[in-house]
């Protein structure tokens, strides 16, 4: 299917659960997705106002039980992969994005000091947007979602329950304060290793950026998250090598 915001090519079947022919169906689908522009995207299918601009893919496995026109959400399974740039989340109405709100993280300026509170109110401008997900019985989990900006990086790991709208997520915002930073964040977590090791590895290579940095959970719905902020513990220095 093409359109002139984006082109979207899959493959799939509709088969008997357990090779049987009597009984429940099951749908799979491979799918990749290309969008030139994920504003316009989304304005064509009613949903203005959320997105300005953003090119690049979403490609993945889904599967559920039901027919390919009535997806359930809640045998919903498989696995993602997002990659769009240069695009920006727009304000909106808590809850207006639905997932989307997700990501934008507008939840979170009223818990962030004021260097960061205008990068998040006014809508999060990014370089990219990427990370990989996987999806069980209709909930999506990460552990690698990055989302780069002019004046700071979001990192994330957790849940999003697409069914009840809920989400139980870890988002840490770091400074871009110098170059060192933004090569590292430019560095593609690597899904078998999450975010923890990666994060560990940052804070202690940039002490700086490590005193900056801030860390929130973010629970609750879709419509009115919940937002924490995390007492982050302080790198432990490394060792000196003992005195001969």
């Amino acid at each position: 299917a093409t359109l002139p915001e984006a082109r979207l090519s899959a493959s799939g079947n509709w088969a008997p659960l357990g090779g049987g022919e009597g009984g429940a169906r099951r749908t799979a689908l491979q799918f990749r997705l290309d969008v030139d522009d994920s504003g316009a995207l989304l304005r064509r299918f009613g949903k203005d106002g959320l997105v300005r601009g953003g090119k690049g893919r979403l490609e993945g496995r889904v599967g559920w039980i039901g027919t390919p026109f009535d997806l359930d959400l809640g045998t919903l399974a498989g696995t993602l992969r997002l990659d769009v740039e240069r695009g920006q989340f727009l304000k909106a109405d808590p809850g207006a994005g639905r997932l989307l709100g997700v990501l934008s993280l507008q939840a979170l300026p009223r818990r962030l000091v004021l260097d960061f509170r205008d990068v998040f109110s006014e809508g999060f401008a990014f370089d990219f947007v990427r990370g990989d997900a996987r999806i069980d019985q209709g909930v999506i989990h990460t552990n690698n979602l990055q989302m780069k900006g002019v004046n700071a990086a979001v990192l994330m790991e957790g849940s999003a329950d697409l069914a009840r709208e809920t989400q139980d997520l870890k988002v840490v915002v770091v400074p871009e304060l110098n170059a060192g930073t933004a090569s590292l964040i430019a560095t593609a977590i690597n899904p078998a290793v999450g975010l923890g090791s990666f994060l560990a590895q940052f804070l202690l290579r940039q002490p700086l950026q490590s005193a900056a940095t801030q860390e929130f959970r973010v629970s609750g719905g879709w419509a009115d998250p919940q937002v924490e902020k995390l007492a982050r513990p302080t790198p432990a220095p490394t060792p000196s090598p003992p005195l001969q």
